[in-house]
């Protein structure tokens, strides 16, 4: 029996394509957009099959990786509750598999803005699941002093973040 070599790109057929016996390549937004994540951007990568959405999550990711630590990107998602009552979808940015601060699994967000979209969702997120999730926020020193102290439990500078890692390593 011949074997197959996996082909370098991606194809889909449609029906039409299908009948006629031939498939068209997909671009690389349409394959990011499969896989769930974003497309706003330039992604830095994967890890696990999910895309790395920011510079500082690559530095992150590439530190916990090169340490043994058992990481996901945005495994699941949450419903969270603001204070005026809307509701949203949060998805942690990085869960630590495995490894517990206080007796809660560890999730690790970054912002490299305050305008960023997700500042309330981990806020919101902290108020109703904190008991459950210890959350660490890495985000550049002018960013962190933004950021209200309810929004996470630890914070390092994207300066320090080898000192975050380091710690949670252990």
């Amino acid at each position: 029996m011949p074997t197959r070599t996996p082909r370098a790109t991606t194809s889909t057929k449609s029906k039409t394509a299908k009948a006629r016996g031939k498939s068209r390549q997909t671009r690389p937004h349409e394959e990011l957009l499969l896989s769930g994540g974003d497309t706003h951007g330039a992604p830095f990568g994967r890890c696990g099959g999910r895309p790395i959405l920011y510079a500082i999550e690559r530095e992150v990711c590439d530190r916990l990786t090169h340490l043994g630590v058992a990481h996901s990107h945005r495994p699941r998602h949450f419903e969270v509750r603001f204070e005026d009552g809307s509701l949203a979808a949060y998805a942690p940015t990085m869960v630590l598999r495995g490894r517990g601060r206080e007796g809660k699994t560890v999730i690790v967000e970054m912002a490299e803005s305050l305008k960023s979209e997700s500042l309330p969702k981990i806020r919101a997120f902290r108020a109703q699941y904190g008991l459950e999730f210890y959350i660490c926020f890495v985000a550049p020193e002018e960013v962190l002093d933004g950021v209200p102290f309810d929004t996470y439990d630890e914070a390092a500078t994207t300066d320090d973040v080898h000192t975050l890692v380091s710690r949670l390593a252990d």
